[in-house]
């Protein structure tokens, strides 16, 4: 896949939906993300929330900044959970940008594709639309037929996932909430080979810096000496008290083979230039080559891309390549610390070989270097410049109790309190129809009324308040579902299948649910045709429609089918009826557990899960 945009690598392939995400960087602007998750799920936000599901599980850097003082709520970008950080060290930040992603034929069925997105941007329109960025994707098709070095890459991801997930953020057990994520880095562990002939090209800095990492795989793949080093990054180490030659610079000097004359040049914005602004500024570079960053598009955007190059450059060519691109600055943070250090950053990135020949215009548009770029004059520099030292900021605080989950026999909230609550760890918790109250860390649950159904709570403490999402006894997240006011409106909904995606709905129904016409309906308040003969009629209507729906899908929409039924059954239909049929003794869904009614073609075990799913309504239903 090739992405011509930062949004275009949520894409899903061909006849494909998305299926989980999990989403790492520095920042994350509500924007941005938002139109990723439609382009990701092909649903609108009124849709993603319909279902209950949650596709992408978001992991960002914990320290607080006057645009962030807690993590996302649940529902504000429905679909997504970002976890809580964990107090870490506060100089140490997470700079990671990746992106591992499943995608599946229908929207409840099981992964059929993975795809591993190393990037240089943040989740954000500023790095979108007004920064040179640089991202690499590999797809993996889950047939048996992709290549051993892109699955190697992507089980080295999503292990990287599985450690900085318990390592700096909390992550509460409860099946519901993470069900898809624990999908997505299962499948990512499995499609390792049994033996690999060399390392992943996927690298992180969780223990171990990147710069160690890049040389070992540049002097792999460089087998003759180079004649160029071509660089850039967004920022570069904090200058020194004497203008001397950084050391990231040095050490890239010796990364691979190169000629005793070979050329290096860096790419810097002048007033983001840290310690290489205040080196150059004396004019002796000692060989290297500073230029401005070059756009193409002439769209004035600047350089935040962070990359490494060498390669044989001759008559205006460029060929035998090796690259590193990633999260790492070229700085002593970005590529020389690492995650356990004292104020060491958590990077990413990928190193691979480029054996396209690129000439002139092809550098301008991978490496934003063009002979038109500019030598920067003495004057251009910026006095005072800055590096990349992260500003003094706290991390954040997370809630004692991360979530909740509607649990039944009895009817109660359990409460999921965070692992590193100290016993008789006080918090006060409310909700939607029920004012606060006091909770103790020894207790597990509270009870609920039977009309008592709340799709977040809130949380508060001392030291702040926070919503935190709620699990129903479905396994749905932040599900509240609007009914339907007559059986016309509740059969009309049922038959909506499947799903439309985002782009073939018109633009009032992008928005909320537009609530039935009673004035003419069948059974709205006319208690005269509530009558066992209405009843029988519409029970009749209803069995004969889903018959004949079901009949006409084709197996990879059985898991949407199932998950469609039980919401529509668990909703929509007017409580009016339902008490009619409980009246009747009319159990529509026995007659449609019936061999007839159910497609000849449906194996053994999807009769099975259909029967236990219409044995759960009829409950819920009390029916049975």
């Amino acid at each position: 896949m090739k992405a011509e945009t930062l949004l275009d690598i949520f894409e899903p392939p061909d006849g494909l939906v998305g299926h989980s995400a999990a989403l790492v960087a520095m920042s994350g602007e509500e924007n941005f993300l938002e139109d990723a998750m439609l382009r990701f799920t092909r649903l609108v936000p009124r849709q993603r929330a319909e279902l209950g599901v949650t596709y992408a599980f978001l992991m960002l850097d914990g320290h607080a900044s006057t645009s962030r003082q807690t993590v996302f709520p649940p529902r504000r970008i429905p679909g997504l959970h970002e976890f809580q950080p964990r107090q870490v060290d506060a100089k140490s930040l997470l700079h990671a940008k990746v992106a591992l992603l499943a995608f599946s034929q229908s929207r409840m069925g099981p992964p059929s594709h993975l795809r591993l997105a190393v990037l240089t941007a943040n989740y954000t329109y500023t790095s979108a639309r007004e920064q040179l960025e640089l991202v690499w994707i590999v797809d993996v098709a889950l047939n048996g037929k992709a290549g051993s070095e892109d699955r190697v890459d992507v089980a080295a991801a999503g292990k990287f996932v599985q450690e900085l997930l318990d390592g700096r953020f909390y992550r509460d057990k409860q099946a519901g909430l993470t069900a898809r994520l624990d999908t997505l880095l299962e499948v990512s562990s499995s499609v390792e080979p049994a033996r690999r002939n060399r390392k992943p090209r996927f690298i992180h800095s969780l223990e171990a810096p990147l710069y160690g990492q890049i040389r070992e795989r540049f002097r792999s793949a460089i087998d003759k000496p180079r004649n160029l080093l071509l660089c850039g990054s967004g920022f570069y180490e904090e200058p020194s008290r004497h203008a001397v030659k950084p050391e990231v610079l040095a050490k890239l000097e010796e990364l691979g083979k190169f000629t005793d004359t070979f050329r290096r040049v860096v790419l810097v914005e002048p007033d983001n230039a840290g310690a290489v602004g205040e080196w150059a500024k004396n004019g002796q570079t000692e060989g290297w080559e500073i230029f401005r960053p070059f756009d193409s598009h002439f769209h004035r955007r600047r350089l935040h891309a962070k990359f490494v190059y060498a390669g044989h450059l001759r008559d205006g060519q460029v060929s035998n390549g090796c690259l590193y691109l990633g999260s790492g600055n070229l700085s002593k943070r970005g590529i020389l610390s690492h995650g356990k250090m004292t104020g060491g950053h958590v990077e990413t990135g990928v190193v691979f070989t480029v054996n396209d020949r690129l000439d002139g215009d092809a550098l301008v548009e991978r490496f934003f270097c063009s002979c038109r770029s500019k030598s920067i004059r003495e004057g251009e520099w910026s006095v005072n410049q800055p590096g990349d030292a992260p500003d003094a900021q706290p991390i954040l605080d997370a809630p004692p109790i991360l979530s909740a989950a509607i649990k039944l026999e009895p009817r109660r909230l359990a409460l999921f309190w965070r692992d590193d609550v100290g016993s008789g760890a006080h918090a006060r918790i409310s909700w939607t129809g029920r004012d606060g109250f006091d909770v103790i860390q020894s207790q597990d649950d509270v009870p609920l009324n039977a009309d008592e159904n709340p799709a977040a709570i809130s949380v508060s403490d001392q030291r702040g308040a926070w919503t935190v999402p709620v699990v129903d006894d479905t396994g749905r997240v932040g599900w509240q579902p609007k009914g339907c006011d007559t059986f016309a409106d509740a059969l009309d909904a049922l038959l909506d299948f499947p799903m439309r995606p985002a782009e073939d709905m018109d633009e009032d129904e992008e928005g909320e649910v537009v609530e039935g016409n009673t004035k003419d309906a069948v059974m709205g308040h006319a208690q005269a045709q509530q009558t066992k003969h209405y009843a029988l009629h519409a029970a009749a209507e209803l069995i004969e429609s889903i018959a004949a729906l079901q009949s006409a899908l084709s197996d990879p929409m059985f898991n949407d089918w199932l998950d469609h039924l039980d919401r529509m059954f668990r909703a929509s239909f007017p409580k009016d009826l339902i008490k009619i049929w409980q009246k009747h003794g009319l159990n529509v869904f026995m007659h449609l557990k019936k061999k007839e009614l159910c497609p000849s073609r449906w194996s053994d075990d999807q009769r099975r899960r259909y029967a236990e799913m219409l044995d759960r309504l009829a409950k819920v239903w009390e029916l049975q």
